[in-house]
């Protein structure tokens, strides 16, 4: 299995069991640590099809039987774990959305300051689906191997995209640091020639 519900809620029960302080920020690494597992989880997805280990239609149905698990409501019994949790799970949802982009080899050849400026133009004029399918766009640019740009301007708006750049970054982020990672294993065997 992908993405089951048991891991899901495996993640609800930590996040219950952890103390959260907004003031402090204390504790709030969980939700971006679940996040990262998903988008890990996606990728190793990904991976599998590239290796031909599975085909893309059974990667498609294995993702949209996690996609269903990102719409159910979990009661963490806390106001502000529960408002925390529904973002993670709507950023996963991103990235589900990402994944099938590139499963379907839909991968825009937009620029991602264009995907972004589309989003945040159909947010504006009502049309939620679109700017999240425009967002969407951006991740499966980075699952495809692209490289967000480092000055791509991010709007001091308070529009909902903004929140969902949260998983654009986030994939950013793990594919640096899966790139960091390779490059140190590949320094590790030179040194050892």
């Amino acid at each position: 299995m992908f993405y089951t519900d048991a891991r899901i809620r495996n993640w609800v029960e930590r996040i219950k069991e952890e103390n959260v302080d907004m003031d402090s920020g204390k504790g709030l690494e969980i939700f971006d640590k679940m996040l990262d597992d998903y988008i890990i989880a996606c990728i190793n997805l990904l991976k599998s099809v590239k290796s031909r280990e599975i085909t893309k239609s059974s990667a498609r149905k294995m993702l949209e039987e996690s996609t269903s698990l990102l719409t159910k409501r979990y009661d963490l019994e806390d106001e502000i774990k529960n408002e925390l949790l529904d973002i993670t799970l709507e950023n996963m949802g991103v990235v589900s959305k990402s994944l099938e982009l590139v499963l379907d080899g839909r991968v825009s050849k937009k620029s991602f300051e264009k995907l972004l400026k589309d989003a945040i133009e159909r947010e504006k004029n009502g049309d939620m689906e679109g700017a999240f399918e425009e967002i969407a766009k951006m991740g499966a640019k980075l699952l495809a191997g692209e490289k967000l740009p480092e000055d791509i301007e991010i709007p001091d708006e308070d529009l909902v995209v903004v929140g969902w750049l949260d998983a654009i970054d986030a994939i950013n982020t793990v594919n640096l640091l899966a790139e960091i990672d390779r490059s140190e294993i590949q320094e590790e065997d030179d040194d050892l020639e």
